[in-house]
């Protein structure tokens, strides 16, 4: 549940809204918690998605999801419905065009939200995140993530960052350190190189979608988040010479053999080669984000090794360091259908305060932590130390405003769908860099025009 594995099926959940129907229900604002748990009863109703909906799968989601909502909130029956195979959002959408669905709606991200609260769907959570302090609890982008027209109507789930993870016994054993610039990464690939190990063992042969880790990477590191932020709110095209800069040294990359060892490997190289590959040190780095713990600890001690993680290096001059992109990894609303408004609330308020079962979850890596503040006092013994330090690194640069854009956030769905269908053009040479661009600012403003740009949270990283 915790596997980056975004698919077009899901950027196409931007438009599963049209041609409904009916009209959208009134939204209601009496989404306050009562002050006793013992008030609050009746059903909610919660469909969610599983990769496979065996018992096993489904009890685990019960456990984590559940029960323990239930046990702060006893009177309260949850109907909880299990969806595989990709068909929710469609689900979704039949149900809310008839004026019904469930008491939640999630969505894959921020973008995705926006045509919901458009068409009326979603139910204003400002009383509620008033009431309990939501602007204090939930990191402040992620809250503004949330926040459309005006209201705030999608609770963020899950955050994520892109990170350099490096084999730590590799480098120890050749007095490596990770790169701080682009000079320090060029070396150490070259060095690596010339011992016969992959400087970076990128691959997207198991998902398509991950070329696009790279854009946002690159972005970050090349053109730096504070002209991204000028793309997204319109002062800077995408066609911009910076941008064009960023896929060029992707690609240039992939000309020097550092990603899988040249293109022809990296859209043949399968996941379990990949992580194998990693963990053996036949691969030094790996260019990805904060789901990929459960993979790297499964195949690191098989392989009696250890790893390490290091923030993106800033590639180009002016781009300051130790900057993190950031991701909402879903958002969950309450449906204004919803006739269990207090209940569907009291979820929400339970989600974002049980830190100890979202740790616990964590910690056996079945979930991801959710874009909160937390001490180190609120992890239960058990959790790796290093996925705490990963998050508190996270939420100290949210603070700071040491952050980055990530593509499939922060930009609007048609951009994130012209990446995803057209970047490997790039990789594999049918399209140059500055193509790219221009065909990215064409399907951006086409979002601007269409108001699908997600809320631009503002940056302090500014070089």
């Amino acid at each position: 549940m915790v596997t980056r594995r975004r698919t077009l099926a899901l950027v196409a959940a931007l438009t599963l809204l049209g041609g409904c129907a009916a009209e959208p229900p009134a939204v209601k604002n009496n989404t306050t918690v009562p002050t006793a748990a013992a008030e609050i009863g009746g059903k909610v109703t919660m469909w969610y998605d599983l990769d496979s909906n065996d018992e096993k799968s489904v009890k685990e989601f019960e456990k984590w999801y559940i029960e323990p909502y239930k046990k702060m909130y006893p009177k309260v029956t949850v109907d909880a419905i299990a969806s595989t195979g990709g068909t929710l959002a469609q689900k979704v959408k039949t149900a809310l065009a008839a004026g019904r669905g469930p008491d939640f709606i999630e969505t894959p991200g921020s973008s995705t939200a926006i045509p919901y609260a458009e068409a009326g769907y979603l139910t204003d959570l400002g009383p509620l995140a008033e009431k309990e302090g939501w602007k204090k609890r939930i990191l402040p982008w992620a809250y503004d993530m949330g926040v459309i027209d005006g209201k705030f109507l999608a609770v963020p789930l899950y955050y994520e960052t892109l990170v350099v993870f490096y084999n730590k016994t590799l480098f120890t054993q050749n007095g490596w350190t990770p790169p701080t610039d682009r000079a320090s990464l060029e070396k150490l690939a070259g060095e690596m190189q010339a011992k016969g190990i992959v400087p970076f063992v990128n691959a997207n042969a198991t998902y398509q979608g991950a070329t696009d880790w790279l854009v946002s990477s690159f972005m970050n590191g090349v053109a730096g988040p504070a002209k991204i932020n000028q793309a997204l709110t319109g002062k800077l095209p995408f066609t911009d010479q910076s941008f064009v800069d960023s896929i060029q040294l992707m690609a240039d990359y992939f000309g020097k053999g550092y990603f899988a060892g040249g293109a022809k490997q990296y859209f043949s190289l399968q996941d379990p080669q990949k992580y194998a590959m990693f963990a053996k040190g036949k691969a030094g780095m790996y260019i990805s984000g904060s789901w990929e713990f459960g993979a790297l600890d499964k195949y690191f001690k098989e392989a009696g090794s250890e790893w390490a993680e290091a923030p993106l290096p800033p590639l180009a001059p002016g781009v300051p360091s130790d900057v993190y992109p950031l991701s909402v990894g879903g958002t969950m609303s309450i449906n204004a259908a919803s006739k269990n408004l207090p209940a569907a609330a009291a979820y929400l308020s339970w989600m974002l305060s049980d830190v100890t079962t979202m740790w616990e979850a964590t910690s056996l890596g079945l979930r991801v932590p959710l874009p909160i503040t937390f001490t180190q006092a609120d992890v239960p013994p058990g959790v790796d130390q290093r996925i705490v330090d990963h998050y508190q690194r996270i939420n100290s640069a949210s603070q700071k405003g040491a952050v980055g854009y990530t593509t499939w956030t922060s930009f609007g769905g048609k951009a994130e769908q012209y990446i995803l269908e057209n970047i490997d053009k790039v990789v594999n040479g049918d399209q140059s860099a500055a193509a790219f661009c221009a065909g990215l600012d064409k399907a951006f403003k086409s979002d601007v025009t269409a108001g699908l740009i997600p809320p631009v949270y503002s940056t302090s990283a500014t070089g």
